[in-house]
């Protein structure tokens, strides 16, 4: 999946870092939705052209149209859900996270998913002292350094759709 304009990404966390990278790709032109269990994160985030559309639970038309999906959950709480509902992407879907914990999550997720469907872990290097989608903020990601961390099981082409989701961000420097 190249970055183009008419993709489909769905966000699966929305605080800090996951509204920050929705206000970010809505911003470039993306079409945006999440899934977040607070009500009030989903309903903020839709009143202000954060995202499209969003659900407070697993939705499966949400899930099925992505082309690809970012997740910023804590870790754990990663693999259960791709457990859970990672059956429910299309083939083709590339997904990647925001998590800085690598090695309890990437060989637990890539062997869950079933065929067809490639996660990638990445690490945006970026932050600030406060949380939540009030205060997210794309402008975060300037300057920031971008970590890709991929497997064996990952394709040169997830690589570099990877890479190119941090340049998209503005991200400064971007490792693999």
């Amino acid at each position: 999946m190249n970055w183009i304009s008419n993709s489909e990404i769905l966000i699966v966390g929305l605080g800090l870092i996951g509204g920050s990278y929705a206000k970010g790709l809505t911003r470039l032109g993306y079409h945006v939705y999440a899934i977040d269990p607070d009500a009030d994160a989903v309903s903020y985030a839709k009143e202000n052209g954060i995202i499209e559309d969003g659900s407070t639970e697993a939705d499966p038309k949400l899930i099925q149209k992505a082309d690809a999906a970012i997740f910023a959950l804590y870790p754990s709480v990663f693999v259960r859900w791709i457990k859970e509902h990672g059956n429910q992407f299309k083939e083709g879907t590339l997904l990647t996270d925001v998590t800085g914990v690598k090695s309890c999550v990437v060989y637990e997720v890539q062997k869950a998913l079933p065929k067809g469907i490639e996660f990638i872990g990445a690490h945006p290097m970026a932050g600030r002292e406060v949380s939540g989608i009030r205060n997210a903020d794309e402008r975060i990601f300037l300057n920031a350094n971008y970590i890709v961390t991929p497997t064996e099981q990952n394709t040169p082409e997830a690589i570099e759709w990877c890479k190119s989701l941090g340049k998209l961000l503005g991200f400064r420097h971007i490792a693999v």
